[in-house]
This record gives C-alpha cells, structure tokens and sequence, in this order.
C-alpha cells in the first residue's frame, strides 16, 4: 500500500502589529531617559594685562565738514585756521602712520569745499582718511 506524503503549506506570516507599539515604547523610553543640560558657560584664559605709564598724548585729528560748517576735532575752524593748525601739527615731519588726518564729511556738502580742504591737508604734509559709513 503506497501513501501519499502531502506537504502542506503552512502560511508563515511575521506578526507586524506589534512592532509599532515596541517603537512607540522605545521613543517614550529614551525620552524619559535623556537629560538634556543646558551650557551655562565656557572657561577661557583671559590675557593678563599690565600697567602702562604710556599714555596717548595726540589723538588722530579729524576734519568734520557739514553744511555750511568746518570742524577740526570739534571745534569750529574756517579753511584758513585749519591750515594753520595743520601747519602747527608739522605733520610732514612725522612717520607716515602719525600723518594721517580723518576726513568726514556730510552728503549734502558741495564738491569745491571738499576739495579745498582735502587740497590744505595733502600741502600741510597729511594722509587724508575718508570716513565712511557701513550701510
């Protein structure tokens, strides 16, 4: 008498339904779990600085001109006592980092006292330094 060997196939499905409530416990977990610290500063070395007896005695001469103004370090001068402060200064005679004179001038200010005056700093032996604003 033959028998028949009949393989069944069995249906082998992985249960899925599961795995989305082991992530879901798994986010609360490492949620829970984490402690999050909030930098409340930084060490650094500070430079250590030192006493100087050095003090600045000259300060870098600016030239302001306005509407219907002219300044040198903020006090009112016409064209020909600028000159001749800037003469006083003997800015010719010094290193070419001492020679520099500022120059700020306004938007409105017309072209030909802008020239005078940088034409009187360049013959007193200054650097001119246009002043500038950042936008």
């Amino acid at each position: 008498m033959a028998f028949s060997i009949t393989k069944r196939k069995r249906a082998v499905d992985i249960p899925l339904d599961s795995f989305s409530d082991i992530a879901f416990l798994l986010i609360i977990f490492f949620i829970l779990t984490t402690s999050i610290q909030k930098m409340t500063g930084f060490q650094t070395e500070l430079p250590a600085g030192e006493k100087s007896e050095v003090k600045q005695t000259e300060k870098t001469p600016t030239v302001n001109i306005g509407a219907g103004r002219l300044l040198l370090n903020e006090k009112s001068v016409s064209l020909e006592q600028l000159a001749a402060e800037l003469q006083a200064l003997q800015l010719g005679t010094k290193a070419d980092d001492q020679r520099v004179v500022l120059l700020d001038s306004a938007p409105d200010v017309e072209y030909q006292l802008y020239f005078e005056v940088m034409a009187v700093i360049t013959a007193s032996g200054g650097v001119i330094g246009i002043l500038t604003e950042d936008k």
